[in-house]
């Protein structure tokens, strides 16, 4: 992990295995997000990982990391890549539910009020998606489903 990107700024991580046929459009996501301000770590399939790695698609603004698809233990490795640097928020897709949880198990505390606002809302909705809170800094992405933000 770079730790020069984004030193002191909110730490989002995103969960998304492609691999697995997920909709969620995760590069669009996320340099949203990183645009607004947030740090972001794309957890993804080794595959995307090395893909996005050697187009240089992150620019320097964000990590990817992958190990949802290629281990045994994916859980045990999110949790090593992530304990020196809980992400404040966790967000994540169908396919990788149990690794997102894992990563977030350790977060307590209020969520962020300001995380989804009405602006982010809007934008997640022009891809049909939405963020819906599962427990303190940590989202599901609902495709097909609108949500008062």
């Amino acid at each position: 992990m770079t730790e020069e990107i984004g030193a002191g700024r909110r730490h989002v991580a995103i969960f998304a295995n492609p691999a697995q046929g997920q909709a969620l459009p995760a590069l669009a996501v996320i340099e949203e997000l990183v645009r607004r301000g947030y740090r972001v770590t794309y957890a993804t399939s080794s595959e995307v990982a090395a893909r996005l790695s050697l187009s240089e698609a992150t620019g320097g603004r964000w990590d990817v990391v992958g190990f949802l698809d290629d281990s045994a233990a994916p859980i045990s490795l999110a949790r090593g890549y992530f304990a020196g640097d809980l992400p404040d928020h966790v967000v994540y897709e169908s396919t990788a539910v149990e690794v997102a949880r894992a990563a977030a198990g350790t977060r307590d505390g209020p969520p962020a009020d300001d995380f989804v606002d009405t602006a982010f809302g809007e934008f997640l909705t022009r891809f049909g998606l939405a963020f819906l809170l599962e427990k303190p800094g940590l989202y599901r992405v609902v495709p097909g489903r609108a949500v008062a933000y």
